[in-house]
């Protein structure tokens, strides 16, 4: 099992390098660039705010079919019809919700109009990503890794002639960018059902509104996991946005600083996530060992978060300075800094918490979600007044902090996953390492790219020194099929 992760993840993580920053750093850095912090602020907090309620359209379905499905594949027949029809009439539902909210909080004339587009945005989105739960979960993860980038390969190519074509460029509009993400989403959602009819005959017959009704309510919790987690990943930016009176310009600068963390969480754990549930759901169905799994993912996930930590705290500026040009300020690089101290709790949380979700461990993991939420939302009604964006960061890290650590001890009472402290060990002598050879480098007088090259170098020669990443053990783990 340890080897078939190894040959898919390999495949996800080039496929993703490959696109996923082109899409942050040549469009979508670009598009702020071309609208500006304000506008940019606004589309963000309004995204965001549509996101929070995205668990209307999701209602927990995406993981439910995933974990069923990866457990018994013959059940995709009959599963596939039932929630397609709950998705579509959880869409309405979402649609009509989403809207009254976003009046009743003020949003009139061009921001409903904005909100209305982003709505469309992620009813497409979670129509695909449930189309991919299927293909993941029947073990298609080649598949599945080509339609993950294959919406923003599509949002690259319509976005490219909008901002870089003589008779566009230079009047760019922000519509524009969500409306190519609407054509994006679904042309890759029409190729994503394709593929579905392809992985089994469907039975359409196998509809029935009381098995929908069913379904819906065994995957309730999930759904109310869901919501918890957009509540504690996405309210910062529309808080911030209702609470500061420059709360668009703050929500600008926050965002152009996560653009970095939502990119370092896209190319590494969201996608480790979308392989492991499976994998841990099938094998702690044929009540495998999962120890290897767990160790194995975390030794190439926490490595590489501690490293983007340090560069972000000692290049911070830099980057910033680099990514925003004449926009970007001091104040940008601090943002970025503490947001990046957040990614080491993300990608602990990929990995133990999709674990204790695989194992149906939903109940513990709603109630650490709620205390999370509480933590969330009072750090930042205190913090965003007195210290705006960086307030919002600082919340960001310690409410990942939490989670982290007790995700762990939830793992191990609940799974029995052991305590190696050799292993922890090696993650302090790790960042130790990296934290000083970031000191050392910023002496250097070279360039900024120069800099961080040679501490990426330095962390990859320090994880096969700390024995993270055996070579010979990889090089067996790719050939061996």
């Amino acid at each position: 099992m340890r080897r078939f992760f190894v040959q898919n993840i390999v495949f996800l993580l080039l496929v993703n390098l490959i696109v996923k920053p082109l899409w942050i750093f040549g469009i979508d850095r670009n598009v702020q660039l071309a609208v500006g912090h304000e506008a940019y602020g606004q589309y963000v907090a309004l995204l965001n705010f549509s996101v929070i309620f995205q668990v209307l359209l999701d209602f927990g379905l995406q993981n439910y079919n995933n974990r069923i499905i990866a457990q018994s594949p013959n059940a995709m027949k009959s599963l596939f019809p039932n929630v397609i029809i709950a998705k579509g009439i959880l869409s309405f539902g979402y649609f009509i919700l989403v809207l009254i909210l976003g009046w009743c909080l003020g949003y009139k004339g061009y921001s409903l109009f904005l909100l209305t587009l982003l709505i469309f945005v992620q009813i497409l989105n979670s129509f695909l990503l449930y189309l991919r739960s299927n293909v993941s979960g029947m073990h298609w993860f080649k598949t599945d890794s080509l339609l993950s980038v294959s919406d923003r390969l599509f949002m690259i190519l319509i976005c490219s002639v909008l901002l870089f074509y003589p008779a566009f460029s230079g009047r760019f509009k922000i519509e524009w960018f969500v409306e190519a993400q609407i054509v994006a989403y679904f042309i890759t959602s029409v190729f994503a059902f394709i593929v579905c009819t392809r992985l089994t005959k469907l039975d359409w017959s196998h509809f029935d509104l009381r098995k929908v009704r069913a379904i819906c309510l065994q995957s309730f919790p999930y759904a109310l996991l869901i919501f918890l987690m957009a509540i504690y990943i996405r309210s910062d930016v529309f808080l911030m946005e209702r609470l500061l009176k420059n709360g668009k310009e703050e929500a600008g600068v926050y965002a152009a600083s996560y653009r970095f963390l939502d990119v370092s969480n896209n190319v590494t754990g969201v996608l480790f996530a979308g392989i492991l549930l499976p994998l841990f759901g099938s094998m702690l169905a044929k009540k495998e060992d999962v120890r290897p799994l767990v160790k194995l993912s975390l030794n190439i996930l926490l490595p590489v978060a501690l490293t983007a930590m340090f560069v972000a705290v000692f290049f911070g500026q830099g980057i910033m300075h680099l990514q925003l040009k004449n926009l970007a300020t001091d104040y940008d690089g601090k943002v970025f800094a503490l947001l990046m101290m957040s990614f080491p709790g993300y990608c602990i949380g990929y990995v133990y918490a999709t674990l204790l979700t695989a194992n149906g461990s939903i109940k513990p993991l709603i109630i650490v979600s709620l205390i999370a939420v509480l933590l969330n939302v009072i750090l930042n009604f205190v913090l965003l007044p007195l210290y705006g964006a960086i307030g919002a960061a600082i919340t960001c890290v310690i409410t990942q902090a939490f989670l982290s650590v007790v995700n762990i001890l939830l793992a191990k009472k609940i799974i029995g996953m052991n305590t190696d402290f050799v292993w922890i060990l090696k993650y302090i002598l790790f960042a130790a390492v990296i934290c000083a050879l970031c000191f050392g480098v910023l002496k250097l007088d070279i360039k900024l790219w120069q800099q961080i090259l040679t501490v990426g170098l330095g962390a990859a020669i320090t994880m096969f020194i700390c024995g993270f990443l055996p070579f010979h053990r990889l090089k067996e783990l790719m050939q061996n099929r």
